[in-house]
C-alpha cells in the first residue's frame, strides 16, 4: 500500500495530455490534474542493453522548453550491472525490493523509501542481487 500511496503523490499530471512515444506529455498551458493508477504494476519496457535485465517506462513529462520535467519507473533484476551517465539532474525513490548503486566512489544499497539523486555528469552503475523498482524523476523531455 505505502509503494501505491508514494506512486500516487508523485504521478499527477494534466489531464488534457497529449500521448507521446513513450509516457504522456502536458501541455504548456492545462492546468486540469490526472492520476496514473498502479504504476508499479504496468508494462516496462526493456532498456534493450545486452545481457542487462533493466527495464524503464515513461509515465509523464512536461511540455515546458526552458525546464522540462520527465518522471517514470525504473526496475532492474539480478543479472549484470547497467553503467549509465546522465546528461540530465535525476532522482529515483525505491518502491520495491533494493538496488546497488555506485559512482565508482561510493557503493549504497537503496531499499524501500530511500530517495537517490543523480547529478548532471555523473556516471552510476546499477545493480541487484535480486531485483528493485524505482520511481525516477529528471530534468528532461520525455525518452
Amino acid at each position: 500500500m505505502m509503494k501505491l500511496k508514494l506512486v500516487t503523490l508523485f504521478c499527477v499530471s494534466i489531464s488534457s495530455t497529449l500521448v507521446s512515444a513513450h509516457g504522456v506529455q502536458v501541455p504548456n498551458d492545462s492546468k486540469s490534474l490526472q492520476i496514473f493508477k498502479n504504476v508499479p504494476a504496468m508494462s516496462i519496457a526493456s532498456m534493450n542493453e545486452p545481457g542487462v535485465n533493466a527495464y524503464f517506462e515513461d509515465i509523464v513529462g512536461s511540455s515546458s522548453p526552458n525546464a522540462p520535467m520527465a518522471c517514470g519507473i525504473f526496475k532492474i533484476e539480478k543479472g549484470n550491472p547497467l553503467v549509465y551517465t546522465y546528461d540530465y539532474d535525476d532522482s529515483k525513490i525505491i518502491l520495491d525490493g533494493h538496488i546497488y548503486f555506485s559512482d565508482g566512489t561510493q557503493t549504497v544499497k537503496g531499499e524501500v523509501g530511500d530517495v537517490l539523486f543523480f547529478p548532471k555528469g555523473s556516471t552510476i552503475t546499477f545493480s541487484t542481487d535480486d531485483e528493485g523498482l524505482a520511481y525516477a524523476c529528471g530534468q528532461r523531455k520525455l525518452f
